[in-house]
């Protein structure tokens, strides 16, 4: 896919970086419509949400909010890639956004050449999941075990232990992809980062937490205990399957 196939949505209210962002976007060769209204953004994502690849969304617009956006666009359209790039930078708005849908969270100020590798990144992902539609070998809905659950590449869907079919992200899915190549090796915040978030930047690990937090209140018989995605103190976290390495882990 182009990047001029499909449209990158951005709303922003601050004049100067909405254009300083059409501007350097269109260089890259996206296709993109700039919107300063929270409630304008809205009217447009409700009629034309099957044409974008992505959307850079600011938290303090006029008329509604990037929260609600938030709310909003994952009631329409589940997967469309949403990095929030907003000046709020406190650990409770990171969270609130990711927990409502976003896929990735920048601060302001940021660099442009991040936000770009990281629009990218989210494009690639979502391209990841249409694959796994088109391929005839996914077609058959094989589904994989991951913690207490069981997890379908193919419409990412994760179904728990208790009957309930969670609808997951791109983003989402790629983790635990991720965890299911690599299990029971210790995979550092940074590593996770680049690989699923296309981003290497050390200020960000929170994103990679809150998403670990989400899978395993889906996986984990109690998730204040985990016993399948495991923290390792200052160095990441394992997906584990093998039972001595598990109890060797929780007794340490």
């Amino acid at each position: 896919m182009s990047n001029s196939s499909m449209t990158c949505l951005i709303i922003e209210d601050e004049q100067s970086l909405g254009e300083g962002l059409v501007f350097n976007f269109q260089a890259e060769g996206y296709q993109t419509v700039w919107i300063q209204d929270g409630l304008e953004a809205i009217k447009y994502i409700e009629t034309n949400h099957s044409h974008m690849c992505a959307i850079i969304l600011d938290i303090m617009l006029p008329n509604l909010d990037g929260f609600e956006i938030l709310k909003q666009t994952r009631f329409l359209a589940e997967r469309i890639p949403i990095l929030v790039l907003s000046a709020k930078g406190l650990e409770g708005d990171k969270i609130k956004a990711l927990e409502l849908g976003a896929d990735d969270y920048m601060t302001k100020p940021f660099s442009l050449t991040e936000l770009i590798l990281r629009i990218r990144g989210l494009i690639k992902k979502q391209a990841w999941y249409q694959k796994q539609l088109d391929t005839p070998t996914s077609a058959s809905g094989e589904k994989t075990a991951f913690g207490n659950s069981f997890f379908q590449c193919r419409t990412l869907i994760l179904e728990t232990d208790n009957n309930n079919s969670i609808r997951l992200s791109p983003t989402e899915g790629l983790l635990i992809k991720t965890f299911l190549e690599k299990p029971n090796e210790i995979l550092s915040r940074s590593d996770l980062l680049e690989w699923v978030w296309n981003c290497t930047s050390p200020i960000e690990t929170r994103t990679v937490d809150v998403f670990i937090s989400k899978l395993r209140k889906h996986i984990e018989p109690n998730p204040a205990k985990p016993q399948f995605l495991i923290s390792i103190r200052g160095s990441g976290y394992v997906y584990v399957t093998d039972d001595q390495l598990r109890k060797q882990l929780l007794n340490s």
